[in-house]
């Protein structure tokens, strides 16, 4: 059951790259809509500008609303860190006690379903969000290559 533990603690520091994936894709929106409206205002291309400056402001409201599920979600996932290394710590000392079947129930739900789920929560939430925002840039960016290379 320790090895068991050792990867539950592991994933339960790897929730922290939720926080990295949800920056890092808005960062990637931002750049392709601020390489956008670099493109439409050197065009001069006005109807596109609207747009593009629209579209950055939506990224800017997903930049927003990301920071403040990760403000929440940061305390939450350290209380369940510290309780993984704590319950791991119980363990190690006591070791020479049987798990029983409850135990280890415990331990595998705890260590490895829960942060698992976690994990695909948040993913979930992260794609539900980011789904429409990415969508319009994608398409702006078809159009304005288009208009661009002067494709009807």
């Amino acid at each position: 059951m320790a090895n068991v533990q050792t990867v539950g603690v592991g994933l339960y520091l790897a929730l922290a790259v939720i926080q990295a994936v949800s920056v890092t894709g808005v960062s990637g929106l931002s750049r392709r809509v601020n390489t956008l409206l670099g493109a439409v205002t050197a065009k001069d291309m006005r109807i596109e500008i609207a747009n593009v400056r629209s579209l950055s402001g939506e990224v800017s409201g997903l930049e927003i609303g990301f920071h403040d599920f990760n403000r929440r979600l940061l305390p939450i996932l350290f209380a369940l860190f510290a309780v993984s290394i704590a319950y791991f710590g119980y363990c190690t000392v006591w070791q020479n006690l049987p798990a029983r079947q409850d135990g280890m129930w415990f331990i595998f739900g705890f260590y490895l379903v829960l942060p698992t789920a976690i994990f695909a929560a948040c993913s979930a939430i992260i794609w539900w969000q980011c789904r429409k925002v990415a969508k319009r840039v994608k398409d702006a960016e078809t159009r304005i290559r288009r208009t661009l290379v002067g494709l009807p």
